[in-house]
């Protein structure tokens, strides 16, 4: 193609797309990371004897000439203009900017009408922060064409290349800027390593000191103790969750709260041994492409903009949910696609867009779990629980989801509406409508044609999601489903030890005594001591349903910061069913309104669907300061919804 030739609009990505990865400069590079980069540059035309930048200015972008030709021109002892040579298609210039802030050392002026593809500073050192690979291979690729260059031509000085590298930025500033823009202050550090720690002390210690309350045995107030005391560093996250989980074990085993096997309980049950497994191959399949290719492919059918994005992403996790029965497991599988998919749609890490779909999906794929009776094992075990507790109406799956659906409906709008409220998205691009058809053809294009890996991943993912689905029929719990899927990737060069080694250990670690912490309650009867209380709190609103539902929703939200879901809502239908029998309320109220309430998550700890999402997309795309602010939404809109419900449950005859 001649300089003055034009592309076809049809296809700009293709070309765009064969000059990528024909440069040097990204050779280093993979195809996946190549993709990633694409969403990044800027396409820019300009008209013939144009100034680019000039000699002097600050280092803020690289430049890659897709057509025409521009001229290289540095400032002579006169001040003068000299031209060093032309550059034309397929050359770059700039790259320096990209690791350092010197300032140019030429003018770039165009000869011709000129069409670049321009990437900025700020934008590659996002994707650096993501991918610190990509500094790497473009630091290797520098130093090898910095290297075959005179310096003094290069810079205008005595400077050698190894010295023009040496002032890139360092991992350290990339970690800075990651989090705050700035280093912390260090007495905000001190505080927040010591203010928990401090708590922890205190409350423990009272606890050793002060008699417990009435009704509750010495061990079950010493247990409360430790995990309000672990509530603080879990907010903060002053250490790794994983080593607050087992500094908590610690604590149960010496104050002599429960044995070590109980402590350790969660490790040896089915659903943490699926979470490891599931967590290894979304990092497994992540890392042939596969994830990051669905994403693309997903992007072109979601329409209507941000409010079309997070519309799907909760109608998808909401219809999904009776196929796979396990709230946290949705989330574990989806996790690792939602991060590529907000990232291939351009939104910010941490941005309120990004933030936003991350909520969209956790209310979609883990809070709407009582929409249909097996979207959760809890709505099952509750179920269990009400059909002998003389509930008033036959249940059964269709049952379920009719009687639900006054609540599910307002919940689902409520959700959603709140998101676009408290998250209203924009992307990198201008427009914030994300990236258009051409730059997901682009990626796609440098991608290519699925490789052997993604194939394999393809295939097992598909019969893995298959085998999940039909348990009931072949009677396979999913845990072990999982652990052969692992096993075949293994087998197939997927999963390696380096995929082992990248999986989120620290969730796993604090999920297991999450899942021990039901046990321990159950242990030295701490479960019992708070359905007694509830019992008392609204045993006596009979003649008023409206009150009743209200308050039963709060007392679950209460009583689930200390019980986790999968624990609370039993235990709160077991208390209570027989007490809303006998004053005219039909036991499935109860049930329905406790497997709703109690999957909070106003502390990061309560919820492991909450956690799943956090730790499934790496903390990358929200804090748990936004993750606060959808907790209260769900809070408001479960009573606003519960209460509007009352009507129509009266006209179902269930109260």
């Amino acid at each position: 193609m001649t300089p003055t030739e034009e592309h076809t609009p049809a296809q700009p990505h293709r070309n765009y797309a064969d000059l990528l990865s024909q440069i040097e400069l990204f050779a280093e590079l993979d195809r996946v990371i190549l993709a990633k980069l694409a969403t990044h540059l800027e396409p820019q035309t300009f008209p013939a004897d144009t100034v680019i930048f000039r000699q002097g200015d600050p280092g803020d972008a690289f430049y890659l000439i897709v057509s025409g030709t521009i001229g290289r021109l540095v400032a002579n002892v006169d001040g003068l203009d000299t031209k060093l040579h032309t550059l034309e298609r397929g050359e770059a210039f700039g790259e320096q900017a990209l690791l350092t802030t010197s300032p140019r050392n030429a003018t770039l002026r165009t000869e011709t009408e000129c069409e670049v593809l321009r990437l900025g500073r700020a934008k590659f050192l996002e994707l650096v922060r993501q991918e610190p690979s990509v500094a790497l291979g473009l630091a290797a690729t520098l130093s090898r064409r910095l290297n075959s260059i005179v310096a003094v031509v290069e810079t205008g000085t005595h400077q050698s290349p190894q010295e023009a590298i040496e002032g890139s930025v360092a991992p350290e500033e990339f970690d800075v800027q990651r989090h705050t823009g700035t280093k912390p202050r260090r007495w905000l550090r001190l505080f927040k390593i010591w203010a928990p720690l401090a708590f922890a002390v205190i409350v423990i210690g009272g606890a050793s000191i002060y008699p417990p309350p009435a009704g509750l045995s010495s061990v079950g107030w010493k247990a409360l103790a430790v995990l309000i005391a672990a509530v603080p560093a879990m907010a903060v996250q002053v250490i790794p969750e994983g080593v607050l989980a087992l500094l908590m074990a610690l604590a149960y085993a010496v104050m002599g709260v429960a044995a070590s096997d109980i402590v350790l309980s969660g490790y040896a049950t089915k659903s943490w041994l699926l979470l490891v497994c599931v967590l290894t191959i979304g990092s497994a399949l992540a890392s042939t492409g596969l994830l990051y290719r669905l994403a693309l492919l997903m992007i072109g059918r979601l329409k209507g903009g941000y409010v079309g994005q997070v519309i799907s992403l909760a109608l998808a996790g909401v219809l999904i949910g009776p196929a796979v029965p396990n709230a946290t497991g949705r989330i574990i599988i989806i996790a690792p696609m939602l991060r590529e998919l907000v990232e291939a749609l351009g939104y910010e890490p941490r941005s309120r867009g990004a933030a936003g779909l991350s909520m969209a999906t956790l209310i979609g794929f883990g809070q709407l779990a009582a929409v249909f009776l097996t979207s959760s094992t809890t709505g099952v075990l509750v179920f269990a629980i009400l059909q002998g507790s003389g509930v008033g109406v036959e249940l059964n799956w269709m049952n379920w989801a009719y009687y639900a659906a006054p609540v599910s409906i307002l919940m689902f709008f409520g959700l959603v509406g709140a998101i676009l409220l408290l998250y209203r998205g924009r992307t990198r691009s201008p427009d914030g409508e994300g990236p258009g058809n051409g730059s997901l053809a682009l990626q796609l294009a440098l991608l290519g044609p699925p490789s052997r890996k993604e194939k394999i991943s393809l295939a097992v993912g598909a019969l893995m999601l298959l085998g999940f689905i039909t348990q009931p029929v072949h009677g396979v719990h999913p845990a072990w489903v999982a652990v052969l899927a692992m096993g075949v990737l293994a087998c197939g060069g997927v999963v390696t030890a380096n995929t082992l080694q990248r999986a989120n250990w620290s969730f796993a670690l604090l999920f297991g005594i999450l899942a021990s912490i039901s046990v321990i309650f159950s242990e030295t009867q701490l479960d019992k001591w708070f359905a007694a209380g509830a019992v008392d709190v609204i045993g006596n609103l009979g003649s008023s349903p409206f009150l009743f539902v209200i308050m039963l929703a709060l007392l679950c939200f209460a009583i689930s910061v200390i019980v986790r879901w999968q624990a609370s809502a039993p235990l709160i239908t077991i208390a209570l069913a027989p007490v809303a029998a006998g004053i005219g309320i039909d036991p499935f109220i109860v049930g329905l309104v406790a497997v709703i309430a109690c999957n909070g998550f106003f502390f990061s700890y309560q919820s492991t669907t909450y956690l799943a999402i956090y730790h499934g997309t790496e903390g990358e795309l929200f804090d748990h300061l936004q993750g606060a602010q959808m907790a209260i939404a769900y809070a408001v809109v479960t009573l606003l919804a519960l209460a509007a419900s009352v009507p129509a449950w009266h006209v179902m005859g269930l109260l």
